[in-house]
């Protein structure tokens, strides 16, 4: 019975993940294009792919 009790924590966890991350995207429309975000996962992606694979640099 203890897994379907955290199966339930999680996915209220990733429901507060994903009402937050609307929050945010919401917010940053509201700013100007010149305040900048910076999305850390899609940073850390380029940064791998230039990092590990030489044919993305092309």
């Amino acid at each position: 019975m203890p897994t379907a009790i955290n199966y339930a924590l999680l996915e209220s966890v990733l429901t507060a993940f994903e009402a937050a991350k609307k929050l945010l995207t919401t917010a940053q429309v509201t700013f100007s294009p010149e305040n900048l975000f910076i999305e850390i996962r899609e940073t850390a992606a380029t940064l791998d792919c230039f990092g590990y694979d030489p044919s993305c640099r092309e």
